[in-house]
């Protein structure tokens, strides 16, 4: 069988164990040029590195710097230094992932060579999955999905494909350690480049145990990633909810009847303002004003209908403060505003065309 040389292999170790030699011995069988980045292993891993030398290009980190920097180490190399590639196929030396799938994956990536190849496990098919990984990434899918506009089922997999025409924008990508995986999502949607979705096999070995990842610290640094698409709803929520308060108390004395409306209208003025503005950096939008804006006017008009109703309608026949019941009312209408300002309002045209066109 002729080798592949159209897709570099990437591997970044830190103290591997002897599946790590298994899985290059396979892996040079079927691929012609292979780099692992040593992660600053300890000096006992020495052998297991002098045993592929002749297999594979070398890579040093003196100290551990992080998957995510190794990540980048081995772009920077194979852009540099291995022009004639069209894709980086990247895997984990602990032996999670097969040949078969490595294969799968760069067959999917050379159909589709301007597309992001994931490939995925089925976390609903082996009740052997460890339980942090399988809640982790349900979460994160989820997450995902609602915040993002992003599908992917397995957001934590490690065999990836990826164009070499784009290793110059990962290189830019922040992040050093687990979360640059995450961050490489984000800037591969901004980049509107596709996501293709490859099954593979669902393995850990031993529960998982030679796996490097803190779930505690890790997983924070990869969570903190979803604030920013919160802040401008969170930050508009909360001066809405200020200036309703602050001028429905002080109308209410003299209009009785429409003291909520007032205060509605009034809040939403300023919060819309500032809430449009700022959600056209969170959705990185490339519509210009006059695209948008009257999108967002038409959205913007029946949330503030909505919510005025509402909160009318159920302080009168419940009794409650209108101050908390506009509370529940504007969290309920938050999540539908935020999905059509996503889909809609914000939408692309770049990603589009992209949808439209390369399938």
């Amino acid at each position: 069988m002729e080798k592949e040389s159209r897709v570099v292999v990437l591997i970044p170790a830190y103290n591997p164990d002897q599946k790590m030699l298994e899985l290059i011995n396979e892996t040079a069988e079927q691929f012609e040029h292979i780099v692992v980045v040593i992660d600053g292993c300890s000096e006992e891993y020495a052998p297991v590195f002098e045993a592929i030398r002749d297999k594979v290009t070398l890579l040093v980190h003196e100290v551990n710097r992080g998957k995510g920097c190794a990540l980048k180490t081995g772009f920077s190399y194979i852009q540099d230094k291995m022009k004639d590639a069209q894709g980086v196929v990247t895997i984990d030396a602990d032996g999670q992932h097969t040949l078969t799938d490595t294969r799968k994956c760069c067959n999917a990536f050379l159909e589709h060579p301007r597309r992001a190849i994931f490939g995925c496990r089925d976390f609903t098919s082996d009740s052997k999955i460890p339980p942090r990984s399988r809640f982790g990434n349900r979460l994160t899918s989820q997450l995902l999905q609602f915040f993002c506009d992003i599908s992917l089922s397995d957001t934590q997999t490690g065999l990836r494909v990826l164009p070499t025409a784009i290793l110059d924008q990962m290189l830019l990508v922040p992040g050093e350690r687990y979360e640059y995986e995450m961050n490489m999502i984000f800037r591969l949607k901004e980049l509107s480049v596709a996501f293709v979705e490859v099954p593979i096999a669902v393995i850990y070995i031993d529960d998982n145990a030679s796996s490097h990842f803190n779930p505690i610290r890790d997983s924070l640094k990869i969570y903190k990633v979803f604030g920013k698409f919160c802040i401008s709803s969170f930050g508009s929520a909360i001066l809405d909810y200020g200036l309703f308060l602050l001028v429905s108390h002080f109308a209410k004395p003299l209009f009785p009847l429409y003291y909520i409306w007032i205060g509605t209208i009034a809040a939403r003025i300023c919060s819309g303002l500032f809430n449009y503005n700022f959600n056209r950096l969170i959705f990185k939008s490339d519509n210009k004003v006059v695209s948008s804006g009257p999108k967002y006017l038409v959205v913007w008009l029946i949330q503030m209908g909505l919510s005025a109703l509402c909160v009318n309608y159920l302080t009168r026949w419940s009794g409650i403060s209108e101050a908390i019941v506009k509370l529940v009312v504007d969290t309920c209408l938050f999540f539908g505003s935020y999905k059509i300002q996503q889909l809609w309002v914000f939408q692309n045209r770049e990603k589009e065309m992209m949808e439209n066109g390369e399938k």
